[in-house]
């Protein structure tokens, strides 16, 4: 037991989790969908959804965390998938409160720059819905499981 439990212990330390935005991950312009994820959550109009996510969330993700070494311990399951559940859980929950979020609202110049769009043939989602405007920042998120 002490073994395997050496070898669950040293194979989890070699993996991790990482959740958002990657590099492939672009605006038909070329901007990083990362780069406009930060700005919401950060900027001047800020729609945080990654913080509260994770202030609201990190119980549960210590728990799949947990439930999943177990797994590995037990030799039921590898570290990647451990990381895989995380990653997926973790994504999942951010995803969740992007599309929850109404608050603060749009401005009308922006609900109107979005009929704009929408006039010229692009597909956006709810007028009056931030955050969701074409839906490329919610679909791209994403998590990726490597080594650390």
């Amino acid at each position: 037991m002490a073994e395997r439990l050496r070898v669950a212990t040293a194979e989890l330390q070699r993996k991790q989790a990482k959740v958002g935005w990657f590099e492939s991950a672009k605006y038909e312009d070329g901007t990083p969908v990362a780069y406009v994820a930060a700005i919401n959550e950060l900027g001047p109009h800020a729609r945080p959804f990654m913080r509260p996510t994770i202030q609201e969330r990190t119980q549960v993700w210590k728990a799949v965390g947990k439930q999943g070494a177990k797994r590995v311990i037990n030799g039921e399951a590898g570290a990647g998938q451990m990381f895989e559940m995380l990653g997926l859980q973790a994504s999942g929950d951010i995803a969740k409160t992007i599309s929850s979020i109404t608050t603060p609202p749009l401005s009308p110049r922006t609900i109107a720059a979005r009929q704009a769009k929408m006039a010229n043939g692009k597909t956006i989602g709810n007028l009056d819905k931030p955050l969701v405007e074409t839906g490329l920042m919610i679909n791209s998120l994403t998590y990726i499981v490597e080594d650390s």
